[in-house]
């Protein structure tokens, strides 16, 4: 008799971690969706600033590409990411991993990167 009351919890445990593994990707699917969303719109806006700074500034598109590599290079890797680098504190000299607003030591502020 208890191994039938050992298969029946057993069944009954897998059925809960099927039901949490389903839960766990319908809310993977809607955190997708929603990321894609929202990056759809960075595009979106992406492109209508490159519009307008091309026809107010006369820039061609060669140089915008000529830029994002440049920029993609100052890491030292071209592969399409910008990895930020340790800042040094102006006040004790120390590198501030760039994950931080001020300096771990001495609690100067680090300078403000808009793009981190």
């Amino acid at each position: 008799m208890s191994l039938l009351g050992s298969s029946a919890f057993g069944r009954s445990s897998a059925q809960t971690d099927a039901t949490g593994a389903a839960a766990a990707a319908r809310t993977a699917q809607t955190d997708t969706r929603a990321l894609e969303a929202r990056l759809d719109r960075a595009l979106l806006a992406c492109e209508a600033m490159w519009m307008l700074l091309r026809k107010k500034l006369e820039l061609t598109d060669e140089e915008l590409a000529d830029q994002i590599t440049e920029l993609d290079l100052s890491d030292g890797v071209l592969d399409g990411k910008v990895r930020k680098t340790a800042v040094t504190c102006s006040k004790c000299k120390r590198k501030v991993a760039p994950r931080f607003d001020k300096c771990m030591y001495c609690q100067t502020p680090t300078p403000l990167n808009p793009f981190a």
